[in-house]
Order: C-alpha cells, then structure tokens, then sequence
C-alpha cells in the first residue's frame, strides 16, 4: 500500500513527501482517518529517502521494515479525506542497515505530528 503521492525534495539527511487523502484512501472511514497513519507516513517517507540515496549505485533492490517507534505525538484525533499531510523525514542515525528517523507531519501549517521511527533495510546502505 503506498501512501506517498510525492516527493518535494531530498537531500543528504532529509526528505519531504506528500500525501493527498482521497476518497479512496484504503485507511478512510466515513471520510475520517485516524492520527495514526502518521506513523505509516513517517516509515514510506523514510524509504523513499533510502531508495533515493542508493539509486544511482549498483545495490540491489530491497524490502525494508519499520522496527517501531520511541516516540509518537499526534496533536490532532483524526485528519478528513481531502487533506494533504507533508511530512519531513531527517535521518539522525545510521548504521549498516539501522537508521532512526526524526519526522514530523503538517496540514498547511499546522503541525499535527512528529516523532522517531526505527527502521531497518535488507541491505547494507551507503551513506553519502
């Protein structure tokens, strides 16, 4: 399931992504999803940010996985189907295959979450 709807921009430590609610939008309930979908946005951020800085090296494709989270602050019970949520993912650890992520979340500007997830490629990652 990918969330993500865009790619703003990347750099050596950072991405920012959006995401566009539509009706359609799988975790959409009677045009209501739930804060924590925060969580899910901050993890296929960071994979993009990964599948981004290994693109131009001969690393296979790989799976990636979301080892958790320390901590995750959502400032709002829900968001409406029509949102765009923007996150900004920045790596603030990594080694090998483990990196930590900083992210935060906002509607315009309002910001409605932020946290760190632990993540975990299939592959060692080069860091530029």
């Amino acid at each position: 399931m990918r969330f993500l709807t865009g790619i703003d921009s990347v750099s050596a430590t950072r991405i920012r992504t959006r995401a566009l609610l539509g009706e359609d939008f799988i975790m959409a309930r009677e045009g209501k999803v739930s804060a924590l979908v925060a969580i899910e946005l901050f993890a296929q951020s960071a994979a993009a940010f990964m599948a981004h800085r290994t693109r131009d090296t001969d690393a296979p494709f790989v799976q990636g996985a979301l080892l958790g989270t320390r901590k995750l602050d959502a400032f709002v019970d829900h968001f409406a189907v029509g949102d765009e949520l923007i996150t900004e993912a920045e790596e603030v650890f990594g080694v090998g295959a483990l990196a930590q992520f900083k992210c935060t979340l906002w509607r315009g500007d309002e910001k409605v979450a932020e946290g760190h997830i632990n993540v975990a490629s299939g592959a060692n990652v080069v860091r530029g």
